[in-house]
C-alpha cells in the first residue's frame, strides 16, 4: 500500500472521530435536557444546567471573630450584653452582603428573645469592594427575658463564591458565626459551670486514691471520708440548682428549653461537642444521682476490703452517671453510658457476694449488646445529619447536638433500611440498648442476678439511678429525635409495660431472698414507666418522670434496710426470721414504712406515680390499665407477705447461738446511727412529697408538656371536638396539647427551619 494510501486512510480515520466527537458533544446535553425533563437527572445537575455562569471576578466570605474558632462573647454593657465580629472580603472581585440575620424564628425559637444584629453603621445588607470589611454588632437586650446564658448563631448571606467548579456556576454561600452571652450567677464560675463541677468533681477522688497508692499511703478508712464530703459537696451543689432551676422555662424561651448550658467545641475533625444543659425532663435525675450517691456512700461504710480500689470506682461511676443525665451530644451521651459500665463491672466482681463474677459478666454482656445497638443507631444520625452548624459557626453535613437532630424531618426524607422504614429499625435499636438497662421483659435477667451479689451500696445505686438511664434514654432520644416513629411504636411500649408490672410481682412473691424481692419489686415498678411513656398523654409523660423519682428514693431506702440485715447475720432468707419487730423496733417501722411506699400507699411518694400513670394511661389503654392495676394488688400482696414472715410472730430462739450475733451477746442490734443517716434523707423525702408533691412535678411540668408536644400535638378538628372546647376544659386541653405561641413546632415546620 502506497503512503499516498496510509495518508488518506489517517485523515478519514480523524475525520471520523472528530465527526463521533462533535456528535457525542451534541448528544450529551440532549440527553441531559431530556432526563432533566422527565425528572431523571440530579438536583444538583439540573441546577447546574439552569445557574448562569458567574462574570468575572466575584467575592469571598469570611467571618472573624477574637479568639478565633469560639463563639462571639457578648459582654455586658449596661443592661444589654453587646458583641461584634467582621465580615471580610476576601475575593478578587465585590461582595454582595445580602442579609445579616439571626438564626431564629418564631416557630423555632432557637435563642431567647431580644436578640438582634446590625452591621456597623445600620442595616442589614452591604457590598464590599476586595480586601474591605465590616463590622457586626450583636445586641441582647435582657429586660424581661428568663434565659440566663445564650447560645445561636448568626447567619450571613451573600452573593460569595467557593473556589472549584461550583464557584464557576456562582453559587452563593451562606455562612454563620456562633454567640455567645452568660449573665452570670450568685456563685460566679461554679454557678456558671455548675454541671461541668457536678459530674467531674469526683474525679478528684480518683486522683486522690491514685496518689494514695503511689505514696503508699496506709490509711484507708480516709478514703472514705473523701468520697463523703465529695458526694456530700456534690449534694449541696445540687440542692443550689434545684433553687436556681426556672420552673416556667420552655422551648419558647430559647435555648431549646435547656438552662445552665455549657456548649464548645471538642472534637472538631468529627464534629463532636461538648454540650451539657438540663430542662424539665432531665433535672430532677440530676438531683436524683446526688442524693443516692451520697447515701451509697454512707452505705459503703460496710465494705473493708481493698478501699483504694472501691472508692476509685465508685467516684468514677458516679460521674458517668452524672454525665448521661446532662448530655446534649449522642457522642458525650454514649462515652458516659460506656463510662458508668466499667467501675459498675469492677464493683459487682470484686466487692460481690459468691457468684458476683458471673453477674458481673452477665451485666456487662447485656449492657454491652445494648450499647451497640445504640452505637448503630448514633452513627445513623450523624451520617444523615443534613447540612446544620457547629457552636462556634462552621458549617457542617455532620452532627451528634441532640436539638440540631431534632430538627431534621427524619420521616420526611423517606429513607429505609433493608426495605424497612429506617425511623423504625433506629427507633427499635435504640429502644432495644434502653430496654436492657431499664430492664424490660424479656432483658431483666441481669438484674435479679446483679442486685444480689452486689454490695449494698451498689444495688443502692444500681436500684435508685442506673435502672432510670433507660426511660430517661427513651425520652430524651427516642421520643425527641424521632417522635413519628414514637407513635407508631406506643402500643407495644404499653404492651411490655403491663407485661412488666405483671411479671416482676409474680416473681417478687415467689422469692424466699429478701434482696431478689426487692430486684423483682423494681422490675415490676419500672413497667410503669412504660406504660405511663406508651400513653404519651402529658400526664403519662409526667407520671413517668415522677415514677422514675419516686421509685430511686424508695428502692434505695429498701436496699440499704435490706443491707442493714445482712450485716449482722450474712443472711438475707425471708424465711429464716421471724418475730423480728421484738428484737429491732426501729428497723421494723423503716422496713415497714419502706414497703408501704413501695406498694403505693396514699400519703406516701409512691402513690402519685402509679396513679398518675393510671391517669394518663387509662383514655389511650383501658384494658392495658385494668390489668395493670391488678399489679397493684399484687405487689401490696408481696410486700405485707414479706413483713408478716420477717417481723410478726414469735422470736427463733435458735438466732442466740448464732455466731454472727456473739459479739451482741445473741440478740439483733438495733440500727445504727450511720444507717439511719444514710435512710433518714430518703424517707423524709417520700414522706413530704407524699403529702406535697408539687416540689417534684413544678419541676418536670414544662419538660413533660415540651416533650408531649413533640410526640402526640392534636390536630384542629381534635382540639375543636375535645369535651368544652369552647369553654375552660377545651382551653386547657389546648394548653396541654396544642403549641403555645412561639413554641416549638412539629418535625415538618422544623425541618423548613433549618
Amino acid at each position: 500500500m502506497s503512503n499516498l494510501s496510509l495518508v488518506s486512510m489517517r485523515r478519514g480515520f480523524a475525520l471520523a472521530r472528530s465527526a463521533r466527537s462533535t456528535s457525542m458533544k451534541l448528544l450529551i446535553p440532549l440527553l441531559v435536557a431530556l432526563s432533566v425533563v422527565l425528572g431523571a437527572a440530579p438536583p444538583a445537575l439540573a441546577q447546574a444546567l439552569d445557574a448562569p455562569r458567574a462574570p468575572g471576578p466575584r467575592g469571598q466570605i469570611a467571618l472573624r471573630a477574637e479568639p478565633p474558632g469560639a463563639p462571639v462573647e457578648l459582654a455586658a454593657s449596661g443592661p444589654d450584653h453587646v458583641g461584634s465580629f467582621t465580615i471580610e472580603n476576601q475575593g478578587d472581585g465585590p461582595l454582595k452582603v445580602t442579609r445579616v440575620i439571626v438564626r431564629t424564628s418564631p416557630e423555632d425559637p432557637r435563642v431567647p428573645p431580644g436578640v438582634s444584629v446590625e452591621l456597623e453603621g445600620g442595616g442589614t445588607s452591604a457590598t464590599l469592594p476586595p480586601g474591605a470589611s465590616r463590622k457586626v454588632v450583636v445586641r441582647w437586650k435582657t429586660a424581661g427575658v428568663r434565659a440566663r446564658e445564650l447560645y445561636g448563631h448568626v447567619v450571613v448571606e451573600s452573593d460569595a463564591v467557593s473556589a472549584g467548579a461550583a464557584g464557576a456556576l456562582g453559587v452563593a454561600r451562606t455562612v454563620a458565626m456562633g454567640i455567645h452571652a452568660e449573665r452570670g450567677s450568685s456563685l460566679g464560675f461554679v454557678g456558671d459551670h455548675i454541671l461541668s463541677i457536678l459530674t467531674f468533681l469526683p474525679l478528684l477522688g480518683v486522683v486522690a486514691v491514685f496518689l494514695a497508692h503511689l505514696l503508699r499511703y496506709r490509711d484507708d478508712r480516709k478514703l472514705r471520708l473523701m468520697t463523703v464530703v465529695l458526694m456530700g459537696v456534690n449534694l449541696v451543689l445540687a440542692a443550689w440548682l434545684y433553687a436556681q432551676f426556672d420552673r416556667g422555662f420552655t422551648r419558647a424561651d430559647g435555648n431549646d428549653g435547656y438552662q445552665f448550658i455549657e456548649h464548645g467545641v471538642w472534637i472538631r475533625s468529627l464534629n463532636v461537642e461538648y454540650f451539657v444543659g438540663v430542662d424539665g425532663v432531665s433535672i430532677s435525675m440530676v438531683l436524683l444521682t446526688a442524693l443516692i450517691s451520697f447515701v451509697g456512700a454512707l452505705a459503703s461504710y460496710s465494705v473493708h476490703d481493698q478501699l483504694k480500689g472501691y472508692f476509685a470506682m465508685y467516684n468514677l461511676l458516679v460521674t458517668g452517671m452524672f454525665g448521661v443525665f446532662i448530655a446534649l451530644d449522642l457522642f458525650l451521651f454514649f462515652v458516659f453510658w460506656e463510662v458508668m459500665l466499667l467501675p459498675m463491672y469492677f464493683l459487682i466482681g470484686i466487692w460481690g457476694g459468691p457468684r458476683r463474677e458471673y453477674a458481673a459478666i452477665k451485666f456487662f454482656l447485656y449492657t454491652l449488646a445494648g450499647s451497640v445497638f445504640m452505637l448503630l443507631a448514633f452513627i445513623w444520625f450523624y451520617l444523615n445529619a443534613g447540612h446544620t452548624y457547629l457552636v462556634d459557626g462552621q458549617a457542617t453535613e455532620r452532627i451528634f447536638s441532640i436539638p440540631e437532630l431534632s430538627r431534621v424531618a427524619w420521616a420526611a426524607q423517606g429513607l429505609t433500611i433493608l426495605g424497612v422504614a429506617a425511623v423504625k429499625v433506629v427507633w427499635i435499636w435504640l429502644f432495644v440498648g434502653f430496654a436492657i438497662k431499664i430492664p424490660m421483659f424479656p432483658f431483666h435477667t441481669w438484674l435479679p442476678d446483679a442486685h444480689v451479689e452486689a454490695p449494698t451500696a451498689i444495688s443502692v445505686i444500681l436500684a435508685g439511678v442506673l435502672l432510670k438511664m433507660g426511660t430517661y434514654g427513651i425520652l430524651r432520644i427516642n421520643f425527641t429525635l424521632l417522635p413519628e416513629a414514637t407513635q407508631w411504636a406506643a402500643p407495644a411500649m404499653a404492651v411490655f409495660g403491663v407485661v412488666n408490672i405483671l411479671y416482676g410481682a409474680f416473681c417478687a412473691m415467689a422469692q424466699s431472698d429478701l434482696k431478689k424481692l426487692v430486684a423483682y419489686s423494681s422490675v415490676s415498678h419500672m413497667g410503669f414507666t412504660l406504660l405511663a411513656l406508651g400513653a404519651m398523654t402529658p400526664q403519662g409523660i409526667q407520671a413517668c418522670l415522677v415514677q422514675m423519682f419516686n421509685h430511686g428514693l424508695i428502692t434505695g431506702m429498701l436496699f440499704t434496710l435490706v443491707g442493714v440485715v445482712y450485716d449482722r447475720v450474712h443472711t438475707r432468707d425471708i424465711d429464716r426470721f421471724g418475730g423480728l419487730a421484738s428484737e429491732m423496733p426501729l428497723y421494723t417501722a423503716l422496713v415497714g414504712f419502706a414497703f408501704m411506699a413501695s406498694l403505693g400507699l396514699p400519703g406516701l411518694s409512691g402513690f402519685w406515680g402509679e396513679a398518675m400513670t393510671f391517669i394518663g394511661a387509662f383514655p389511650r389503654y383501658r384494658a392495658l390499665t385494668i390489668l395493670a392495676a391488678v399489679g397493684v394488688i399484687l405487689t401490696a400482696a408481696y410486700h405485707l407477705w414479706a413483713l408478716q414472715r420477717m417481723f410478726l410472730g414469735t422470736f427463733r430462739a435458735s438466732w442466740r447461738q448464732s455466731k454472727y450475733l456473739e459479739p451482741f451477746g445473741g440478740k439483733f442490734p438495733e440500727i445504727s446511727g450511720r444507717e439511719l443517716a444514710s435512710i433518714a434523707p430518703l424517707a423524709a423525702l417520700v414522706l413530704v412529697l407524699g403529702f406535697w408533691p408539687r416540689p417534684l412535678l413544678s419541676l418536670i411540668d414544662r419538660g413533660a408538656l415540651d416533650v408531649h408536644r413533640l410526640v402526640d400535638r392534636p390536630g384542629q378538628s381534635q382540639i375543636a371536638g375535645a369535651p368544652g372546647a369552647d369553654g375552660v376544659g377545651g382551653a386547657a386541653y389546648a394548653r396541654a396539647g396544642a403549641p403555645e405561641e412561639g413554641a416549638s413546632p412539629g418535625q415538618g415546620a422544623l425541618a423548613s427551619a433549618r
